[in-house]
């Protein structure tokens, strides 16, 4: 009989990566799986299309605790100091959503003196002391008895905190399998340590060792399963000509790939109405316009630029109210748009290491006030000084890299494929298989420490 274990999916964008690819077919292969999520039981499982098995099942679990969680979330954020000196945390105190919270920042200010005290660890022992049973939960460990439990992040969330909490109570182990390249650093304060974790590349691994002092054997790297499709040929793939016409752009035109980033930033907009000004003037040449909307970003915002010819606004994903999800035929979409057109702009975003797979020149924007601060984020800064970006710091700078890198399609081709190397490392198209094949090494791993006790 399969060992079974638990997936533990918070949110769309797990769904996305973890139940619309490889990776839940081939879990199965592996495991009776118990998938446990917010939202999804076994009849809107069928309903959404999700894969379906005998040794596979949808179970709908609400949090037990929301308010607790949700309390612990505010102490967390507004007590615990030891991550201060990343970069990305300090800019974040600079942030609306803590600058306008006059509560988060008063408790902040009594609570330094207690600062070496109240640690992340500090809080993820309160909250397994104080937190109350969550019943549901443990009745499903009870009936399935899982060998582990597969998160998707290291407890970002109240909900999933929750999931990680039980686990430790009942000794069952954890791991993160699906946390993202900015989460160690941007959201560390928000860490429930999992006791193992599957990074993307060695320097997220490094992160987990430096920053919040996992043991080295307890990460492992596996490459990243949402990148998969971008390596090796589909079958019946389009050509360059059957794709733009299919977003009913010109193939004769050279296409700037324009992809934006969630509906918090409103400088997004003025990018869009730049470039038409720009072709207009014909400061750049003419050129097709290919927006892509994030997922979290709020298509219909974008109506006014439906009408004007040669550019094309696409949403991403299928869904709506914040509950966007990326499936297989939509990841492949994005891959034939990073690899048909011709120069991508973005801001700050995970599209750049994207790009780099494609090697398609990138120009990065945003660089307003407050918004520039991204480009220092921990995560993100070596991004930027590789030299595999270039940075539109003024108005007049986004013409001129346009032009340059039109006319000069392979400047800084060097940099793309070191960024793909060291951020992408695996490019065989089983990211999947790693991440699943590290579960049998942990069960095993766990098994022999306690046949030792």
């Amino acid at each position: 009989m399969k060992t079974s274990l638990f997936l533990v999916i918070p949110n769309p964008i797990a769904a996305s990566d973890l139940l619309r690819t490889n990776y839940i077919q081939y879990l199965v292969d592996q495991y009776r799986v118990v998938v446990i999520n917010p939202t999804i039981d076994s009849e809107t499982a069928v309903s959404r299309g999700y894969f379906q098995s005998p040794d596979l099942s949808y179970v709908k679990l609400l949090s037990a605790n929301p308010k607790f969680w949700e309390f612990l979330k505010f102490l967390r954020i507004s007590l615990v100091n030891e991550f201060d000196y990343l970069i990305s945390i300090r800019h974040w105190y600079k942030r609306p959503n803590y600058l306008e919270n006059r509560k988060r920042r008063l408790l902040r200010f009594l609570g330094k003196p207690f600062a070496k005290l109240l640690t992340a660890d500090f809080f993820t022992n309160l909250e397994r002391l104080l937190a109350p049973k969550a019943r549901a939960f443990r009745q499903l460990a009870a009936e399935h008895k899982p060998a582990l439990i597969a998160t998707a992040t290291p407890g970002f969330d109240g909900w999933e905190a929750e999931i990680i909490n039980e686990a430790r109570r009942l000794r069952i182990p954890t791991v993160a399998v699906n946390f993202r390249w900015d989460n160690l650093t941007m959201n560390c304060k928000h860490i429930r340590k999992t006791n193992y974790l599957v990074a993307w590349n060695e320097i997220m691994k490094q992160e987990a060792i430096d920053i919040h002092r996992y043991s080295a054997d307890r990460v492992f790297v596996s490459g990243t399963p949402r990148f998969d499709p971008y390596f090796g040929n589909i079958p019946n793939e389009p050509t360059r000509e059957e794709f733009l016409k299919s977003k009913g752009l010109n193939p004769a035109y050279r296409t700037i790939f324009h992809t934006t980033v969630t509906k918090a930033y409103p400088f997004q907009k003025k990018y869009i109405h730049d470039l038409i000004k720009l072709r207009e003037d014909k400061k750049i040449p003419y050129v097709n316009l290919f927006v892509r909307i994030h997922p979290l970003d709020i298509y219909e915002n974008y109506r006014e630029f439906f009408a004007v010819p040669d550019l094309y606004i696409e949403k991403s994903g299928s869904g709506t109210d914040g509950r966007v999800e990326m499936n297989y035929k939509d990841l492949l979409n994005l891959k034939y748009s990073l690899k048909y057109t011709d120069l991508n702009i973005n801001y700050a975003s995970t599209i750049s290491i994207e790009a780099c797979v494609f090697n398609k020149p990138i120009i990065n924007i945003g660089f307003l006030g407050r918004f520039a601060l991204a480009y220092e984020f921990n995560h993100y800064e070596p991004i930027y000084r590789s030299g595999a970006v270039r940075l539109a710091k003024t108005d007049e700078d986004l013409p001129r890299l346009i032009n340059f890198y039109l006319e000069n399609p392979e400047a800084d081709r060097e940099e793309r494929r070191q960024i793909v190397q060291s951020y992408v490392g695996f490019t065989d198209g089983l990211s999947y298989k790693r991440s699943v094949d590290f579960l049998d090494k942990i069960i095993s791993n766990t098994k022999n420490q306690n046949g030792k006790r």
